[in-house]
């Protein structure tokens, strides 16, 4: 049974032994039989045997008698402790699983926007590919010589009506984009 100091962070030790492998077995079997995770299941198992053996200590006190009044009561002291203790971190325990739930599904809604962000712009690619095959379909028709300019409007029309042009315009690449 070894210790690994390099493994010590918070309060937690790196705890690292040899067991037989029919021990194992029977380990793996308690832990699948009660729906633990392998390691909650040994630090459960660890924690039990512990505690067996420290029961074991206080009952031989009692029968042989050298048990006091005063170690009974910090014996009962420590138990109701202990089980302050753990009626606390079984309600944290409820609470982050109650966090995690609420992150999951968030964190679903974020992946299916996602999903549905990646369609659209992929979606948009594609009527980009086709508004510059559009537009290059458009120029080819422009005249090209300087001989024959493209046509202008004429100087009478009013700023307003070119305007109007070209608002009416892009309103209606807006629409074919949106189609």
């Amino acid at each position: 049974m070894g210790r690994n100091s390099q493994g010590e962070t918070e309060g937690l030790v790196r705890l690292e032994i040899l067991v037989e492998a029919d021990t194992m077995r029977e380990i793996e079997q308690v832990v699948q039989e009660r729906g633990w995770e392998l390691a909650e299941g040994l630090r459960l198992l660890l924690g039990s045997g512990l505690a067996y053996a420290r029961g074991e200590q206080v009952l031989q006190a009692v029968e042989s008698g050298a048990l006091s009044r005063d170690d009974l009561q910090r014996l009962l002291a420590r138990m109701v402790e202990t089980e302050t203790r753990l009626a606390a971190l079984r309600f944290r325990t409820w609470e982050a699983q109650q966090a995690n739930e609420a992150w999951e599904l968030s964190t679903g809604a974020i992946r299916n926007e996602n999903q549905g962000l990646r369609s659209l712009v992929q979606r948009l690619r594609s009527e980009n590919v086709a508004l510059q095959a559009e537009n290059a379909r458009l120029r080819a028709l422009l005249p090209v010589s300087p001989a024959d300019p493209p046509p202008q409007p004429s100087p009478a029309a009013p700023p307003s009506v070119r305007r109007s042009f070209w608002h009416n315009w892009r309103r209606a690449l807006k629409k074919r984009s949106r189609a």
